[in-house]
């Protein structure tokens, strides 16, 4: 299994990638499930070319702060602002590119992030 960097932006036609680890390697998609299937072709057609074979592949997403949060746009700012113990407003224009974070904010940003990811993930639900 390989796991791939890509970079991932979002546009008014949906989504672009190229992958970090091959240069040349883009895609396009409607979608970020779609931008990733298309990744995932994109790279299994680059192997054809060059007569390499990579079965299972994986993708590390990797965006700056304001495609983040355009792309999960259904993020309450507030909310993960408290949750990080930052003021909402300065998060908030992190997100709209008006500030820009140092390297430890975007480490705290990342972290409470990936922390509500995994509670998410452990979160099974019933009908009532």
């Amino acid at each position: 299994m390989s796991k791939y960097k890509l970079i991932v932006e979002k546009n008014k036609d949906g989504f672009w990638s190229q992958v970090e680890q091959l240069p040349g390697v883009f895609s396009s998609g409607d979608s970020l499930s779609n931008l990733i299937d298309n990744s995932k072709e994109a790279i299994e057609l680059f192997f054809e070319e060059t007569g390499k074979q990579d079965k299972r592949i994986e993708f590390e997403l990797v965006m700056d702060i304001q495609e983040f949060f355009k792309v999960n746009e259904f993020i309450n700012i507030s909310s993960l602002a408290k949750r990080i113990g930052m003021n909402s407003s300065l998060l908030r224009q992190y997100s709209k590119g008006i500030k820009f974070p140092s390297l430890e904010q975007v480490a705290r940003i990342e972290k409470a992030i990936k922390q509500i990811g995994k509670e998410l993930s452990r979160t099974e639900l019933q009908p009532v």
